[in-house]
C-alpha cells in the first residue's frame, strides 16, 4: 500500500482492518513484526491519525481509523508540498545563461515532454512529424488532444509528406485549433517549439527518446525557421 506509510506501517494497517480490534499480540500474528517494534509502528498509526487505541480490562486494545482518513494525509502532504513550490522552482531556474539540456528515454519520457507542452499552454509548432506518434503513444496521446483542444491551445504542424504523415495529418487536420501542411521528408526526428522550449524527439520504438533544450533565444530562432518551412510546405 504505497501511501507515504513506511513498510511496517501499512503492514501494521491492514492487519487492523483485518482483525476490526485487537491485541498487540493480535496485530503480531499476522505482520511477524517484534512486539517492541510493533508499539512504536502503532503509535506512529496513531499519530498520523489512522489508528485508535483503547483499555478493556488494563488491555490495550487497537482499531484501524476508516481507511478515508488516508486521502485526508495524502491531502496534507500535497499542500505542504504545494506551499513549498514557489521556493522550490527558484531553486530549479537555471543559475546561468547556457541553455537547459535534458534528455528523456522511452514513452514514460515523451510522455513528460508531451505533459509540458500541455503545462506550458503556449502556441505549439511540430516540424517533420513522422506520423509515428499515434503508434508508440495511442492511448495517452488521444487524451493529450482532447485536453489540448479543452485549453485551445494552437497546433501548427509540418508532417513529412510520406504514408505515414499524411495519414496521420488528415487525422489531426479534422481536429480544433490545428493547422496542417506536409514537406518532403528530411529528417528522422520531429522538433517541436513552445515557450522558450525546443523538443527533438526520434520516433522509432527500439530508440525513442527526446532531448528538450530550453532557452529563450534558440526557441525564437527555431520559430523563425518554422515559419519559412510553413510557406514553403503544402497544404
Amino acid at each position: 500500500m504505497n501511501v507515504g506509510l513506511t513498510a511496517r506501517e501499512s503492514e501494521a494497517y491492514l492487519a487492523l482492518l483485518e482483525l476490526q480490534e485487537s491485541l498487540v499480540a493480535g496485530v503480531a500474528d499476522i505482520t511477524k513484526e517484534n512486539r517492541t517494534h510493533l508499539y512504536d509502528t502503532l503509535s506512529s498509526l496513531i499519530n498520523k491519525g489512522l489508528a485508535s487505541c483503547v483499555i478493556k480490562s488494563g488491555k490495550k486494545y487497537f482499531r484501524a481509523s476508516n481507511p478515508e482518513k488516508i486521502i485526508d494525509l495524502l491531502r496534507e502532504k500535497e499542500n505542504l508540498v504545494k506551499e513549498s513550490l514557489p521556493e522550490l522552482k527558484e531553486l530549479y531556474k537555471p543559475k546561468s545563461k547556457m541553455p537547459v539540456i535534458e534528455v528523456y528515454g522511452e514513452k514514460e519520457g515523451v510522455k513528460t515532454v508531451l505533459q509540458d507542452i500541455l503545462k506550458e499552454n503556449k502556441e505549439w509548432f511540430c516540424l517533420g512529424s513522422t506520423g509515428k506518434s499515434e503508434e508508440l503513444v495511442p492511448f495517452f496521446l488521444g487524451h493529450f488532444h482532447k485536453q489540448r483542444i479543452k485549453q485551445k491551445l494552437s497546433l501548427k504542424v509540418i508532417y513529412n509528406d510520406d504514408k505515414f504523415g499524411r495519414k496521420r495529418g488528415e487525422e489531426v487536420s479534422k481536429q480544433k485549433y490545428s493547422q496542417v501542411r506536409y514537406m518532403q521528408k528530411t529528417s528522422p526526428t520531429t522538433t517541436y517549439v513552445y515557450g522558450e522550449k525546443v523538443i527533438i524527439i526520434h520516433w522509432e520504438k527500439d530508440k525513442l527518446f527526446a532531448i528538450m533544450i530550453q532557452d529563450k533565444e534558440i526557441a525564437e530562432s527555431y520559430i523563425c525557421y518554422f515559419n519559412l518551412m510553413w510557406k514553403l510546405a503544402k497544404k
